[in-house]
């Protein structure tokens, strides 16, 4: 059995106005990288409005090639650790700030 020391760490908030202050969304992950990692960010009505399987991939707080309103958004993250087949499953909300 493998054991690795991995977390993910993840902003409450993001300001995504060109500043070069936390722009981007993005989970922070540390230790070993995950398989079948995924991330899924959902408007107040459910709507898909980001999904990357990168886990470098940022959300830049577009949508449809529009800025997305500033609004409380839900994000889902599905992953498993290298060399474990037990899927985990983390759900948060993040503020896009404008």
């Amino acid at each position: 059995m493998m054991v690795s020391n991995f977390s993910i760490y993840v902003s409450y908030a993001f300001s995504p106005d060109g500043d070069g202050n936390n722009d981007d969304f993005y989970p922070v992950l540390n230790g070993a990288a995950p398989e079948d990692f995924i991330i899924h960010i959902f408007d107040r009505w459910g709507v898909l409005v980001f999904v990357t399987s990168d886990y470098f991939g940022k959300w830049d707080g577009y949508y449809n090639g529009s800025p997305a309103q500033q609004d409380i958004y839900v994000w889902k993250i599905s992953y498993r650790e290298a060399g474990n087949e037990k899927e985990h499953v983390l759900r948060g909300h993040v503020s896009l700030l404008r």
